[in-house]
C-alpha cells in the first residue's frame, strides 16, 4: 500500500499544479491582447502538449492501482447582525487560510494533517479536503463524514462573534448592495461589474487577472441570465442597475473616459491597464457596459455580470483513482452520464442576487460566468460551450463506446494538437479529448512561469486542463510521482449538512465501484446528456423531470439465461437453495434476461418462470424517458416489484454490492442510511435543498409575492438553515430522521479530534477488513451481490420504501 503522506505531496502538486504554480508565481501577470504578445500563448500550449506526452509514455502502461479517493468541499463565510436581521458574506477567506494552513506548512516532507485548506474565486470561500487520501477499504467509508465535520470545527474555531461558517451553494443575495462584510463598491476594474466589488475576490493577482483576461477576451463584461421566478406580483421587467449607479447615472456624475463611475471604486478612475514589464503598451479598457448606458434598461431576468456569481459559489466534487488509464477513461465516460442527475438530485440554488429563481442548481451560472468565448466563436457556433459545462465527446477506448452512435455532437478540435498526438501514437478517442481541451487559451501566465523544465513538469498542460471546468475531469498522473489515473466528478450542488455531503460523496464512491464490479454500460448519446443537463435546471426537475437513460446497462453474457429456459434451471436451483442461498442469483429467483436486464422469475405452479416485459430486446441500446426515482430506485413491471424490473435501479445495485461485503453492524447500518437517504430524496419523499430554501422562503411573513428575497428574509432563512446543520431544529421533510448524526455533532467536538481521525485515515488495517473491489472482483461477490438485489424484489416492497429511513429508524443491518 503506498504511503498516504507520499500520495498526499504528488497529489498536491498535480491536482493544483496551476494554481499553486500561480499562487507561488512571483512575476506579473499577462494582460490579455488580441496578438499573441509575441507567441507567448502559443508556446504554453505547445509545451503542455509535450508536458501531456511525457506523462503519458511514462504512465501508460502503469496498472493495477487500487482505489484512493478525496472529496472537496467549499465553505462559505458569514457576518450575521442578529439585532439588524441581516446576515452577509464575510471578507475573511485569505486571512483565515493562512491560520489554517500553518500546520500543514509546518509538517516535514512526506507528512501531512487531517484537513487541508486552499484558496477559492471569492474571499468568502475557503475550499477543504481530507489531508490524505481514502483508501479502497469499506472502513475509510466511515471516516467521511467525521473528516467533514472537522473541516467545519477548525474554520469556526477562528470566528468571532456573529460569524459562522456553513456549506451553501449560493448566498441568497450575492451582489446585491451592503451584502459584504466589511463594505465593498462595485464597478471595479477588474470585473467592472454592476453588483460585485473587485475586493471581494481573494487578493492574489491570478483570480482578479482571471476576471479581467476574461472579459477582455469575450469583448464584453460576461452576461448571465437566469429565469426568474414569476409570483402573483413579479414585475414584468427589472432594471439592470443596482439603485446606487442608478442614482448617479441619473444625476449625472459619471462617464470618464473609462467609464468609471464618481464616488464607485474611485481607484478605478484613472487606473491604466497595462500589459507587463515586457511591453509599456497600454490596453485600452472597453469591454465592458459604461452605467450611463446602462441607464434606464430593464430585463425580464435575472441580470448578473462577473465571474464572482459563479466562482463564488459552493459545490462538491469526488475524485478517484482507477486501477489504470483504461479504467479511469471508463469511469469518466459512465459518470458523465450520471453528471446531469446527481446535479438535479443535489439542487440547492433557489435564489440569486436577492431574486427566486426559475431553476434550482448552479451550472448555467458558473458557465456563463466564466464564458470567454469572442463574438465570432459565440455567433459562428465552432465552439458551442463555455469552458465550463458539459463534456462534449466520451473518450473510453473500450467496444461499448460506439463513437458514430454516442459522439453525436460537434467536437471544436485544435487541428494542430490533434494531429500531433495521433503522430505520437496517441488513440483516436484521447486525442480528440486533449485537442478538444485545446481550443481553449490560457487566460493566466506569469511573465516568471513562461520558462518552464518539460521533463519536470505538468503546469503548462495544466494551464489548459484547470481552467477547462467541466462536469467530470480525465486527470494522468503527475510525473515522477505514485499517483494513479484519476476521475473528477464535479457536477454536485453543496449540501448543508456533513451527513448530506456524506452521504452524495459516498455514493459516488460505490457507484463506481458497481459500475466496474458489475460491468454497467450507461452510455446514452452525447445529444441526450446535454439535454439531461437542461432538465436538471428545471424547478423540482427530481419530482417532474424526464431524463433520457439507458434501458439495458447489464452486458449479455454467455451465461445470461434465455426467456422460456430459465424454468428448469430456476426450479432445480431453487430446490438445491431453498433457504435462497448465494449459490447464484437464481436461487432467489432472478434472472439476469438475454435483454440485458435484471427480472424477478414469477413462481406459477410451484415452479419458477421467467418473464421477460422488454420491448426492445432487438436494441441493446435503447433509452427511456425516466424520473430520476425510477433511474435510482428502479422501475417495476405493471404488476410491481414482486414480479420483477424493467430496470434494476442504482440504489438496489449499489446496495447489493454493499451486502457482499462483510461489514460489522454499525458500519453497515450507516452506510445503509446513506444510500436511503439518497433514494428517498430520489423517490420525493425528502425536498431537495432547493426546494426546501424556496417553500421557507415563500411562505416567510416578509415575502410580498414580488421574487424578491429582502434582507429581514435572507438572514431568518440562513438562521433557520444554520440551526438545521447544528441540530438545533429538526427537518424532517429535508433529512428525515436521518439527521441529526453523532459523526456530524459530536465526531469531532474533542481537542484531539484531528489526530484521532488522521491517525485512523493512516492506520494499517488488517487483512479482513472489506475491501471496494472494482474489476478484481471475486465472481462470488456478484453472484451474491445479485441474490441480494432479487431477494429485495421478491419481497415485494422495491427499494427504498417507506419514509425517511435510517439510523434514527433503527434499522437492521442489509435492508
Amino acid at each position: 500500500m503506498d504511503h498516504p503522506g507520499k500520495f498526499l505531496a504528488a497529489r498536491l502538486a498535480f491536482d493544483t499544479a496551476a494554481l499553486m504554480g500561480f499562487l507561488e508565481a512571483k512575476g506579473v501577470p499577462l494582460t490579455w491582447t488580441n496578438d499573441d504578445q509575441g507567441g507567448v500563448r502559443e508556446r504554453i500550449k505547445d509545451d503542455g502538449v509535450t508536458q501531456f506526452l511525457n506523462v503519458y509514455r511514462h504512465t501508460v502502461g502503469r496498472t493495477n492501482d487500487v482505489l484512493k479517493w478525496g472529496d472537496e468541499i467549499e465553505y462559505t463565510l458569514l457576518a450575521s447582525d442578529a439585532a439588524g436581521r441581516r446576515t452577509r458574506l464575510l471578507l475573511r477567506a485569505a486571512e483565515l487560510l493562512d491560520i489554517l494552513s500553518q500546520e500543514e506548512h509546518a509538517q516535514p516532507a512526506g507528512s501531512t494533517v487531517a484537513v487541508l485548506w486552499r484558496p477559492e474565486y471569492a474571499n468568502w470561500m475557503i475550499e477543504g479536503t481530507p489531508g490524505t487520501p481514502y483508501r479502497c477499504y469499506a472502513a475509510d467509508l466511515d471516516l467521511v463524514e467525521q473528516n467533514m465535520a472537522l473541516r467545519r470545527r477548525e474554520v469556526e474555531a477562528l470566528l468571532g462573534p456573529g460569524q459562522s461558517v456553513m456549506t451553501l451553494t449560493a448566498f441568497p443575495r450575492i451582489g446585491c448592495e451592503d451584502s459584504t462584510v466589511p463594505p465593498t463598491q462595485p464597478y471595479g476594474p477588474y470585473a467592472r461589474s454592476f453588483y460585485t466589488s473587485d475586493d471581494a475576490i481573494s487578493p492574489h493577482p491570478r483570480f482578479r487577472t482571471l476576471s479581467r483576461n476574461i472579459r477582455f477576451r469575450r469583448g464584453t463584461k460576461v452576461d448571465i441570465r437566469v429565469p426568474l421566478f414569476r409570483d402573483e406580483r413579479t414585475p414584468s421587467t427589472l432594471p439592470i442597475l443596482p439603485p446606487s449607479l442608478a442614482s448617479r447615472a441619473a444625476a449625472g456624475t459619471s462617464g470618464d473616459a473609462n467609464g468609471s463611475t464618481a464616488g464607485v471604486a474611485a481607484a478605478a478612475a484613472d487606473a491604466p491597464v497595462t500589459t507587463p514589464s515586457s511591453s509599456a503598451a497600454t490596453v485600452e479598457d472597453t469591454a465592458y457596459l459604461r452605467v450611463e448606458d446602462a441607464a434606464g434598461v430593464e430585463v425580464d431576468y435575472i441580470a448578473m455580470d462577473s465571474m464572482a456569481f459563479g466562482m463564488g459559489l459552493g459545490c462538491l466534487q469526488v475524485t478517484l483513482q482507477a486501477r489504470d488509464m483504461d479504467e479511469s477513461r471508463h469511469l469518466y465516460d459512465q459518470l458523465a452520464v450520471m453528471a446531469p442527475l446527481m446535479l438535479a438530485l443535489s439542487a440547492a440554488t433557489p435564489v440569486l442576487r436577492g431574486l427566486l429563481s426559475d431553476a434550482d442548481v448552479r451550472w448555467n451560472v458558473i458557465a456563463a460566468s466564466v464564458d470567454d468565448r469572442t463574438p465570432a466563436e459565440r455567433a459562428g457556433g465552432a465552439i458551442t460551450k463555455s469552458r465550463y459545462d458539459s463534456i462534449d465527446c466520451y473518450i473510453s477506448p473500450r467496444v461499448d463506446l460506439k463513437p458514430e452512435l454516442y459522439n453525436d455532437i460537434p467536437v471544436a478540435l485544435n487541428k494542430k494538437v490533434y494531429t500531433r498526438l495521433l503522430d505520437e501514437g496517441i488513440d483516436e478517442r484521447l486525442a480528440e479529448h486533449v485537442a478538444h481541451l485545446y481550443v481553449r487559451q490560457p487566460l493566466v501566465i506569469f511573465s516568471d512561469r513562461i520558462e518552464v523544465d518539460n521533463t519536470a513538469t505538468t503546469e503548462h498542460f495544466e494551464n489548459i486542463q484547470s481552467t477547462n471546468w467541466n462536469t467530470v475531469r480525465f486527470k494522468p498522473p503527475p510525473l515522477g510521482s505514485d499517483i494513479g489515473w484519476r476521475t473528477e466528478f464535479r457536477s454536485m450542488d453543496v449540501q448543508l449538512t456533513d451527513f448530506e455531503n456524506a452521504a452524495f460523496s459516498v455514493f459516488i464512491v460505490l457507484l463506481s465501484r458497481v459500475i466496474i464490479a458489475f460491468d454497467l454500460n450507461l452510455y446514452v448519446p452525447m445529444s441526450c446528456v446535454d439535454a439531461n443537463m437542461a432538465t436538471a435546471h428545471e424547478r423540482g426537475a427530481v419530482g417532474v423531470g424526464r431524463f433520457t437513460f439507458r434501458k439495458n446497462i447489464f452486458r449479455r453474457t454467455a451465461s445470461s439465461i434465455r426467456p422460456g429456459a430459465a424454468a428448469t434451471s430456476n426450479s432445480s436451483a431453487s430446490r438445491a437453495h431453498g433457504d435462497g442461498g448465494t449459490a447464484s442469483a437464481t436461487a432467489a429467483g432472478s434472472f439476469l434476461c438475454e435483454c440485458g436486464h435484471l427480472h424477478q422469475a414469477v413462481l406459477k405452479d410451484g415452479a419458477f418462470e421467467a418473464y421477460c416485459a422488454d420491448d426492445d430486446e432487438d436494441d441493446p441500446d435503447a433509452t427511456s424517458p425516466m424520473s430520476i426515482d425510477e433511474i435510482f430506485n428502479g422501475k417495476p413491471l405493471d404488476a410491481g416489484f414482486a414480479a420483477g424490473q424493467t430496470f434494476p435501479g442504482l440504489i438496489p445495485l449499489v446496495k447489493g454490492y454493499l451486502a457482499s461485503l462483510a461489514l460489522p453492524a454499525d458500519r453497515r447500518l450507516r452506510l445503509t442510511a446513506y444510500l436511503d437517504f439518497v433514494g428517498d430524496r430520489a423517490a420525493g419523499r425528502l425536498m431537495t435543498t432547493a426546494t426546501y430554501m424556496r417553500r421557507f422562503l415563500e411562505s416567510h411573513p416578509a415575502y410580498a409575492h414580488d421574487s424578491q428575497v429582502t434582507e429581514d428574509m435572507t438572514h431568518d432563512l440562513l438562521e433557520h438553515l444554520r440551526a438545521i446543520v447544528n441540530g438545533n431544529t429538526h427537518a424532517p421533510e429535508l433529512l428525515g430522521d436521518y439527521y441529526p448524526s453523532e459523526a456530524s455533532l459530536a465526531g469531532s467536538a474533542n481537542a484531539g479530534a484531528a489526530a484521532d481521525l488522521l491517525k485512523k485515515m493512516r492506520q494499517e488495517l488488517s487483512g479482513g477488513e472489506a475491501v471496494l473491489h472494482g474489476s478484481s472482483v471475486p465472481g462470488s461477490f456478484l453472484d451474491k451481490a445479485l441474490h441480494h438485489i432479487a431477494a429485495a424484489a421478491e419481497a415485494g416492497a422495491g427499494p427504498a420504501a417507506g419514509v425517511a429511513r435510517g439510523a434514527a429508524a433503527g434499522l437492521p443491518p442489509g435492508q
